[in-house]
């Protein structure tokens, strides 16, 4: 609310007083009777297409039954001489497909087996010629693929093997809880139970 006092004003300087007040109030309510257009929102941006989803490595080429059938020869072939082992199997991106761990294993033998998986992803080779090499000082030609989500830990001891079809390596086994060359033949019987003869 607007409140003007004029009383103190004499003649014509009232007189110049009352024309810019009504001058002014005039203006005002002009400006008040103004129709009100309401400003348009801008408008809504076309909803974009959801950005595919893309892997971030090659996608799994080991399904879960497939990754089963490995396990459960190579247990068979721990078994059959008392042994008890942890298995891991991985994809080729280094997703573990399937992993057991047999009765009274300790810690170790599970860290193991998803050690010498990894391994074997990383350096595309057994792991019994990661560790000859090793041992012999002696170096090795191998195609080495980044680091694996989640691989802090690789085990190069015997025992872990690439698992192949058509000539490219699909994912992995390691074993672990056993001799290290007990491993390997156990591993390597997981694999033959899916190689086609």
């Amino acid at each position: 609310m607007l409140t003007v006092s004029l009383h103190n004003l004499t003649g014509k300087k009232e007189s110049q007083m009352r024309r810019m007040l009504f001058a002014v109030l005039t203006l005002v309510a002009g400006v008040a009777a103004l129709p009100t257009f309401a400003q348009a929102p801008p408008p809504a941006a076309p909803a974009a297409a959801p950005a595919p989803i893309r892997p971030v490595g090659p996608p799994q080429q080991i399904d879960l039954a497939t990754a089963k059938k490995i396990a459960a020869a190579a247990e068979a072939a721990a078994t059959a001489l008392n042994q008890h082992i942890a298995i891991c199997i991985m994809d080729a991106r280094g997703d573990m497909v399937f992993f057991e761990r047999g009765d009274t294993i300790n810690a170790i033998p599970v860290t193991s087996s998803q050690g010498k998986a990894h391994a074997v992803l990383m350096f595309g080779l057994p792991t019994k010629e990661i560790a000859a090499a090793i041992k012999a000082g002696t170096p090795i030609t191998a195609t080495i693929k980044a680091p694996l989500t989640g691989a802090s830990d690789l085990d190069v001891r015997q025992g872990g093997l690439p698992i192949m079809k058509n000539g490219k390596m699909i994912g992995a086994i390691g074993v672990g809880g056993s001799a290290s060359e007990s491993d390997e033949q156990f591993a390597q019987a997981g694999i033959d139970a899916v190689t086609p003869k």
